[in-house]
């Protein structure tokens, strides 16, 4: 069920900023439905993650005061020049997904050991909205942290979701 895949990513993801960064993630609400449009945090990343049967659409948004924190805490120590903090900011964002995501393959490929693939991330700054992309059905997973809130979303095809949000053929 889809929904057993975002619990995983989302248990992770909340695992990953507590022992990586000590920050405590509490899922608040969740929401699915047909896509329309997304509403984005301050920065975005996305990938695509397939199998045989099944492409998802990953995203994780971040807003701006949590992935400073993530993006200071992965590069303290290390003398990032002040023309370098864009570059450095996406890549934590990109650090994020992968490293969760990453973890995530055991849960998400089941007891078939199917084949599961991840492209390379994209990052969007500032970008506010992702809109329809035909025919796509979306989930979302909304976390609270003290330093910002964040929000994952899983969208596939309306064929790949049933009614209640079970993944066909995964």
């Amino acid at each position: 069920m889809i929904i057993d895949v975002m619990e995983s990513v989302t248990k992770r993801t909340c695992t990953y900023l507590e022992s990586e960064f000590k920050i405590n993630a509490i899922k608040n609400n969740s929401e699915s439905g047909k896509l329309e449009s997304i509403a984005l945090l301050d920065m975005t990343t996305l990938i695509v993650v397939s199998t045989a049967n099944v492409n998802l659409l990953v995203i994780f948004s971040f807003e701006k005061p949590l992935i400073n924190w993530i993006f200071h805490e992965m590069t303290d120590g290390l003398g990032i020049k002040d023309y370098e903090i864009d570059r450095y900011r996406k890549a934590a964002a990109g650090d994020v997904i992968n490293t969760v995501l990453g973890n995530s393959t055991i849960d998400l490929e089941g007891s078939e050991k199917k084949e599961i693939h991840i492209t390379p991330q994209k990052i969007l700054d500032n970008v506010k909205t992702i809109q329809e992309m035909g025919y796509s059905m979306f989930y979302a997973q909304h976390l609270d942290t003290p330093l910002g809130k964040m929000t994952i979303f899983f969208v596939g095809s309306d064929e790949l979701f049933s009614k209640n949000f079970c993944v066909v053929n995964w």
